[in-house]
């Protein structure tokens, strides 16, 4: 399975060096990403909750624990970036500054 997505994932890159539109190279590009990105976190999530994607509860239960997980992904990142937004960033060395 996972080699019919690298080959896949090689084709679409050819075809991205192919295309003379840098609008529709980024667009594939994007495209790539993404479907790189739901593969690996798809198998990933998955294979650690062994899920069994033969029977119809099995899905189900797959995809409430893939989106779950896919929400508290975000959740990090938000957190992540309100935190890089709230700290001090100036220029400012203060152990070179001597007391007065």
């Amino acid at each position: 399975m996972y080699w019919v997505i690298i080959v896949a994932l090689v084709v679409a890159a050819f075809l991205i060096l192919r295309i003379n539109h840098l609008k529709h190279r980024l667009t594939l590009v994007f495209i790539v990403v993404l479907l790189l990105f739901f593969c690996i976190s798809v198998s990933s999530v998955f294979s650690k909750y062994n899920v069994d994607l033969k029977s119809v509860s099995g899905v189900e239960r797959g995809a409430k624990i893939y989106f779950a997980w896919l929400g508290g992904a975000f959740g990090n990142m938000r957190d992540i970036t309100a935190n890089a937004v709230r700290m001090d960033w100036k220029f400012e060395n203060k152990t070179l500054e001597t007391p007065p």
